[in-house]
């Protein structure tokens, strides 16, 4: 093979590198910039659902402002911090999470959902999970007599959490199926890997 030939194979082969390098970025850049608006608030993430509601906020339901902004692409990590900008936009407690004026409309923000493989993740503290490794994640109380946290999974699975005190530990953690309340596991003592494959 000759010189140019050469030459013109390796140039090929940079520009190949080149054009597969910067397609990346490009597309690195543009799932960071889908990222989903999101509030912290009292150390909690807050997403949004793009519900908008039509309702009116009393001011003791008001609890704060936005007051700084990170960029689209990035999770907020400070109190009254967002990703979608609006500072000095008031947000108040709402029984299904947390409402953020946007644009003259309240828009409703609910903690993170829990997901399976979080469940997982979790299993593996077994006789040391506690309420607190749940409280990030949105739920619904559903107790009556005992306090009892319901976490929507996926239509397959939710999480039961319940106990008397939830300062102290929980009487059960238990996964359970969806279309069948009789089956579940406590995912501090078995497999979660293992009943979910059934």
């Amino acid at each position: 093979m000759s010189i140019n030939k050469k030459l013109l194979w390796f140039c090929i082969f940079i520009l190949m590198i080149t054009m597969i390098s910067c397609s990346n970025k490009q597309l690195e850049s543009s799932i960071q910039s889908d990222r989903i608006p999101m509030v912290m608030i009292e150390n909690y993430l807050y997403l949004d659902t793009g519900e908008h509601l039509s309702i009116d906020i009393d001011d003791t339901s008001l609890i704060g402002t936005i007051t700084s902004e990170v960029s689209d692409s990035e999770i907020p990590v400070k109190n009254n911090q967002s990703n979608f900008g609006h500072v000095g936009a008031q947000y108040a407690s709402h029984e299904r999470g947390i409402v953020v004026m946007i644009d003259n409309e309240w828009r409703l923000f609910r903690k993170e959902k829990l997901t399976l493989e979080k469940v997982l993740e979790l299993s593996h503290k077994g006789q040391e999970l506690s309420w607190n490794d749940f409280k990030s994640y949105d739920s619904t109380e559903i107790g009556s007599g005992l306090y009892i946290l319901r976490y929507e999974i996926d239509e397959s699975y939710y999480l039961l959490i319940g106990g008397n005190n939830p300062r102290k530990k929980p009487a059960y953690i238990r996964l359970v199926k969806a279309d069948n309340s009789e089956k579940y596991i406590d995912i501090r003592e078995n497999n979660v890997e293992e009943f979910i494959s059934k």
